[in-house]
């Protein structure tokens, strides 16, 4: 038995939309014994109103960048929160920063965590709060920055990972993704492979940097969408999923 592990966004769901080809690809992936997984910053309730609308049903899910693991039941099989006073600590640094706002994700759902002037560049969510409402959450898996700036998203997360020891921050594209240091798709990966029991093989793809190491550790493939410096750290480089599907079961 394989195990595929696929990003969603820009990876699985390209351009606002899963693919009839990609959803063929998996099912006959999954039909021929194989586990699909989704591995993705996303929280559970974003994702899994996508994926009930295409009738998508993984095996397993890798969500918020690796900080929670369900089956295909949507049952939590692991979750590793950051500490909530380093939490707190990320969230007032950037409160300070400037006016783009802070997503926070927490087991079920998210909210967002409003700049000093009431503002958010992040999308609507379960609610939002000022900082000092912040203090009340528990168990922050996961916190966002969401700018239209590469280049400034890369040196947030630089930033924030020298001056943070207990988080990791992933840029992902247009997203600062903010987890436990530690946490990270590869990781995940490799948990799961534990819990399941073991794969025959392990095939991975995703396009941006949260899943590089996914990529180096387990000879995964990117897309030719994908940023060069990811391109050049796959051993393949493909059209979409599937066709990743198609070549791993040769």
């Amino acid at each position: 038995m394989k195990c595929a592990v696929s990003d969603f966004d820009r990876t699985f769901y390209v351009d606002s939309r899963v693919s009839p080809r990609n959803l063929e690809a998996v099912r006959a992936w999954q039909a021929a014994g194989n586990w699909f997984v989704i591995a993705t910053g996303r929280n559970e309730a974003s994702l899994r109103q996508l994926l009930d609308e295409y009738g998508v049903k993984p095996d397993a899910l890798i969500l918020n960048n690796g900080a929670v693991i369900l089956d295909r039941e949507w049952r939590e099989l692991f979750c590793k929160p950051i500490v909530k006073e380093t939490a707190m600590e990320v969230l007032r640094y950037l409160h300070g920063l400037d006016g783009d706002g802070s997503g926070v994700s927490l087991r079920h759902y998210k909210v967002n965590v409003l700049s000093g002037a009431g503002t958010t560049t992040q999308k609507p969510c379960s609610g939002d709060l000022t900082i000092d409402e912040a203090g009340d959450l528990e168990e922050i898996v996961q916190i966002h920055r969401r700018r239209p700036d590469e280049v400034y998203i890369r040196e947030l997360c630089r930033d924030l990972n020298a001056r943070f020891s207990d988080i990791s921050a992933y840029a992902n594209v247009c997203n600062a993704d903010i987890v436990a240091h530690g946490v990270d798709k590869s990781a995940a990966v490799g948990w799961l492979a534990r819990w399941a029991g073991g794969f025959d093989e392990i095939l991975t793809i995703g396009d941006s940097a949260n899943d590089v190491r996914m990529i180096r550790e387990y000879g995964g493939a990117t897309l030719k969408s994908a940023a060069l410096s990811v391109q050049a750290l796959a051993m393949r480089v493909v059209e979409d999923v599937a066709e990743f599907l198609e070549m791993g079961e040769l």
